[in-house]
């Protein structure tokens, strides 16, 4: 069995996690419902938070329409302004299936553009969260 860099990885500040992230391709009809819907059906947990998730500015996406499409078939590419919604949730195939129906049934596309990868999330230990002069919490109380 092949082992990965990160099963090697140890430190007293953190641990790593196995998680899948999802990012989802937003068009100018996919306002935060679908961001809100996820977090109070899914959680978007990030350690000890919940409504974790994070939003690029908007870009261009391009695209064709085929035969069989909403759209029908087209014959140049168009293209459109979206944004990107990104957010991890625990590798686990129940909480994939209903994030995954959250955003077919919420989403204004046909077909969401939507990818999966499973990736390590770091959490902070115990011990570790509240110490440090780098927070921003003990920045700002100085």
């Amino acid at each position: 069995m092949q082992h990965s860099v990160l099963d090697q990885v140890s430190s007293a500040s953190f641990s790593l996690e196995p998680v899948l992230t999802i990012r989802v391709e937003l068009g100018p009809e996919d306002d935060s419902r679908l961001r809100l819907a996820l977090s109070e059906e899914i959680g978007l947990t990030y350690g000890d938070y919940d409504h974790v998730s994070f939003e690029t500015a908007a870009g261009i996406q391009f695209f064709r329409g085929q035969s069989g499409t909403a759209s029908g078939a087209m014959e140049t590419a168009t293209s459109r302004q979206v944004h990107v919604l990104f957010f991890s949730i625990p590798r686990d195939e129940a909480v994939l299936g209903s994030t995954l129906a959250v955003i077919h049934r919420l989403h204004s596309y046909e077909e969401p553009v939507v990818y999966i990868s499973e990736a390590y999330a770091t959490r902070t230990r115990v011990d570790q969260r509240r110490n440090g002069p780098n927070k921003w919490w003990n920045k700002n109380s100085r």
